[in-house]
């Protein structure tokens, strides 16, 4: 066992004391110990989570996808025109998603039949069509994002408290809210 001394600690007179102060000191040091970690590694760490984070909750989820019969590009849609309670044109919908022009065309058309989204003329350019979220599509998007979040308090209730402490805090440093 190393020097007690060599670790800042005064000698002690009693050998269990030795070990016990020893057992602290090495605790506190490796939890004080700043570490870097490179983006790769950081990121890795980040993809195991969220794969284990998925798979907790992706019976779940699945589930409610195929009572609704939403395909992943559906439930991004209802998520882009419910998180920005604006009006977008099929243009602006398909670029939001990443999708091309009749992509997102294909998909904004599923969304008008099960009548989670409408469509309307804009009031300066009648060329132009305007897709909005109906009520029934906001239900649908507070459904998936209950199934999401199911899951996710399924996991952080299987935490110690002091894990859920470490993760809030944690969270509360990064740019995730806007």
């Amino acid at each position: 066992m190393p020097e007690l001394s060599a670790l800042g600690a005064p000698p002690l007179s009693e050998p269990s004391e030795d070990v016990a102060t020893y057992a602290m000191l090495a605790c506190v040091q490796s939890t004080h110990t700043s570490t870097h970690v490179n983006a790769e590694e950081l990121a890795a760490e980040l993809l195991a989570l969220w794969h284990h984070l998925m798979k907790g909750q992706s019976h779940r989820m699945f589930a409610l996808l195929d009572e609704l019969d939403l395909a992943m590009s559906h439930v991004k849609a209802l998520q882009v025109l419910a998180e920005c309670s604006c009006e977008l044109s099929v243009k602006e919908v398909s670029e939001e998603l990443g999708l091309s022009l009749p992509g997102g065309s294909r998909t904004v058309d599923a969304l008008l039949r099960r009548g989670y989204l409408e469509r309307r003329e804009d009031e300066r350019d009648r060329r132009m069509k305007r897709i909005g979220i109906t009520p029934a599509g906001r239900d649908v998007a507070r459904r998936i994002v209950g199934a999401r979040l199911e899951g996710l308090e399924e996991y952080t209730s299987a935490l110690t408290p002091e894990q859920r402490t470490r993760l809030m805090s944690a969270l509360s440093d990064l740019p995730h809210r806007s």
